[in-house]
């Protein structure tokens, strides 16, 4: 029986020792924070300016590669032969400046691809295919040759063959006439455009390449491309009064319905069913 009391009156003896070697925590003074502590507006401050802009990276990249990823797919699997009308429009680029660059080589091209305001519509029709191939008032040769081979490229991978030749003819004849009704607006009218545009040549890629990149971004689910090229050709058009960049807004509206009607993105596939769990008593 003393043995149980003398394990007791240790244990009673060790209380007070714990209790005295325990730190002490002491008040901070007022007006005074303690170390380590911050306040909830501080941390809600750091966690949302990071987490904004990691979102935004994300949704970036993630729209990237949609865009990428059909494109460098189709190219390692079949690689020219996954871009047909963009190596013959390359070789079209460069055949139509080199000849441009002689009298007689201008005159046949003229005569081949040659579309202005003052052309009649029968024959504009007919040169429209290769007028988006030949040199375009104010684009230098190497400008129109990599955004052939880029945009034409990434669109001819993403859509096909055929659309992207559907897509860059429908939106080319559609800022050609377009120009053309913007000719007749008299001078008071916001989008007239000055007389001596109409001797200008109605001729290059530029509305091809809006079109495409309009039908791309929608059928890849790229918002930003769609948006930046909406607006960022619509603010060209406020800035400059050209009949080019003005000609732009039909190729636009043509684009969006292009984009409607024949681009729309694949349908998201369904996620599988979850298997079955088993319980162990299955034979």
């Amino acid at each position: 029986m003393p043995e149980p009391h003398r394990r007791v009156s240790r244990t009673g003896r060790q209380g007070p020792l714990a209790e005295r070697q325990q730190p002490r925590h002491h008040a901070a003074p007022p007006g005074r924070r303690p170390p380590g502590s911050g306040g909830a507006g501080d941390d809600g401050a750091r966690e949302c300016a990071p987490g904004v802009w990691t979102r935004v990276g994300r949704a970036l990249l993630a729209q990237w590669h949609r865009l990428a990823g059909p494109t460098w797919a189709a190219l390692c699997r079949r690689r020219l032969a996954a871009v047909p009308l963009t190596a013959v429009s390359t070789v079209l680029v460069i055949t139509f400046h080199a000849l441009a660059l002689t009298d007689a080589g201008e005159r046949l091209v003229w005569s081949l691809a040659g579309v202005r305001a003052d052309v009649p519509v029968g024959l504009v029709l007919l040169r429209l295919p290769l007028s988006l191939f030949a040199p375009a008032p104010g684009l230098p040769w190497w400008g129109a040759l990599a955004q052939v081979i880029v945009i034409f490229g990434v669109a001819e991978c993403a859509l096909g063959t055929l659309r992207t030749a559907t897509v860059s003819l429908l939106v080319t004849a559609a800022a050609t006439f377009f120009a053309r009704f913007l000719l007749t607006l008299g001078p008071g009218h916001p989008l007239s455009v000055p007389p001596d545009e109409a001797t200008l040549a109605d001729t290059g890629p530029s509305a091809a390449v809006v079109g495409l990149l309009i039908c791309t971004g929608w059928a890849c689910r790229a918002s930003v491309v769609v948006v930046g090229t909406v607006v960022t050709f619509s603010l060209e058009c406020v800035v400059t009064s050209t009949l080019s960049s003005r000609a732009h807004l039909g190729g636009i509206a043509a684009a969006l319905l292009c984009a409607a009607v024949a681009c729309r993105p694949p349908a998201r596939a369904a996620s599988p069913p979850p298997p079955p769990v088993s319980t162990g008593r299955d034979g």
